[in-house]
């Protein structure tokens, strides 16, 4: 059976309240009942003790005043128990006077008041031995039943209803806490259930201070969390599956242009250089294709072979030897900055033929970014431990909406782009203790692409 957490609060904090304001209004309520017959009885005992110490006669007129002051009925009596003087009827006190003779009297003070029936009404009977007034022995003070109820009722009934409306208050401040809580909790579920279903849209409020605020703290950075792994994982998922198909597709592809690349340079060398321009641009061309596909097999798992150092100026010389028919068609400039003669024998990639193709893709970028009547450069650099490539545009540089995943793969924003060649770099310089950074700097787009030295 399904306890909310809202009523395992509240109906033990509820029970503990009205148990406690149940228990301060009873004894509240009984002190003041207790007090009010000790006040009602301390103020007959005031007009029996000057009745019973007076010397005049007793008669009725002073015990109807006595009766207008104290509210009581008062019945006096002689020695031979004939009553000398009434505020009732006669008959009434006679009737009366005979029923009360079990009644204990004490020395000038009211006993305990016992009840006693006459006629239709019940009268709470209290006596005095009276010793000093030589007509009066006996002093009989009555008070209605209904009277001295309706004194305990007017003071009993005040304490109850102060103590239940308390009650009711505190049980429904009780439940609007509670059911607040309880709501807070409820969308917590609600939200957590649509987590559960891969539903990332929406975060919950967070106000407030306290334990469920920082509950909802958690549950927010947990769904952020588990939406940035969802989708890590599709890409993930999405990239094996592109990767294997583009594995399959490179290797025959390269084959078939490594094949066709042999079959041009074969032909150029029998017909002795008849027409050599046109065939050295085919050669640069698949040459160009085949380091492009060797960067893309580079990607697969079965596309690992044992790496070969490589100098990058001489990889930056055959880069340029490639692109510059392209640089050329599209009126751009390109040069490459390199260090001193002296120091070119440092500048060694642990493996020169991925450090190759990494670097074609950030020229190549470079050249379709700034293109036409752009210009592209290259600045190489020895630090310490790493080796420091800059490839630098004059292109707008890349969008806000794609800065932050630019180096993800299939983001591109060239429409006819696949997005694997910033990718494909930022991977060789990982794999080479080194990192690819991308910044703006004044009118240059900059690609900062870092290797570990070797030497």
């Amino acid at each position: 059976m399904r306890w909310p957490i809202r009523n395992q609060i509240l109906l033990p904090f509820a029970i503990l309240q009205a148990v406690a304001v149940g228990v301060i209004t009873i004894s509240a309520a009984w002190i003041a009942v207790d007090r009010a017959e000790r006040d009602a009885i301390a103020r007959l005992d005031q007009v029996v003790a000057t009745l019973s110490s007076s010397r005049f006669p007793i008669q009725g007129a002073v015990l109807e005043q006595m009766k207008g002051l104290s509210g009581a009925e008062l019945i006096a009596s002689n020695d031979s128990g004939t009553i000398t003087a009434t505020t009732l009827p006669l008959e009434a006190s006679q009737t009366i006077l005979v029923s009360a003779q079990s009644v204990s009297a004490g020395a000038g003070r009211l006993g305990d008041f016992q009840p006693v029936s006459a006629g239709d009404e019940t009268w709470l009977v209290g006596a005095v031995s009276v010793l000093r007034s030589p007509e009066l022995k006996q002093l009989l003070v009555l008070v209605p039943e209904q009277q001295w109820q309706a004194v305990r009722r007017d003071v009993i009934v005040p304490p109850l209803v102060i103590g239940g409306i308390t009650v009711l208050v505190m049980g429904l401040l009780s439940w609007f806490i509670a059911a607040r809580l309880g709501t807070r909790l409820d969308r917590m579920q609600r939200h957590v259930g649509r987590l559960a279903t891969m539903q990332f849209d929406n975060l919950l409020p967070v106000t407030g201070d306290d334990e469920l605020t920082r509950l909802a703290t958690s549950i927010n950075r947990m769904a952020q969390e588990l939406q940035q792994a969802t989708q890590q994982i599709r890409v993930t998922e999405r990239t094996t599956l592109i990767t294997q198909v583009a594995g399959g597709l490179a290797h025959q592809l390269r084959n078939s242009i490594t094949g066709a690349r042999m079959a041009v340079q074969l032909h150029l060398r029998r017909t002795n250089n008849v027409d050599s321009e046109s065939l050295l641009v085919a050669i640069r061309q698949l040459s160009l294709t085949e380091n492009q596909i060797r960067g893309l097999l580079s990607l697969t798992k079965d596309a690992q072979q044992t790496p070969v150092e490589g100098r990058i100026d001489e990889a930056l010389a055959t880069i340029q030897s490639l692109l510059t028919p392209q640089f050329e068609h599209s009126e751009s400039r390109f040069s490459i900055e390199l260090p001193p003669q002296e120091q070119r024998t440092l500048l060694v990639a642990a493996d020169g033929e991925q450090t190759q193709v990494a670097l074609l893709n950030l020229i190549q970028n470079g050249l379709e970014a700034c293109r036409p009547g752009g210009q592209v450069m290259v600045v190489v650099s020895l630090l310490s431990v790493l080796i420091q490539v800059d490839v630098l545009d004059s292109g707008p540089g890349v969008s806000d909406a794609l800065s932050g995943k630019v180096f993800d793969p299939f983001v591109t924003g060239k429409p006819e782009g696949v997005g694997l060649g910033l990718t494909l770099a930022a991977q060789v310089a990982e794999l080479h203790g080194g990192s690819l950074k991308y910044d703006r700097i004044t009118g240059w787009t900059r690609f900062r692409f870092q290797l570990r030295r070797i030497r």
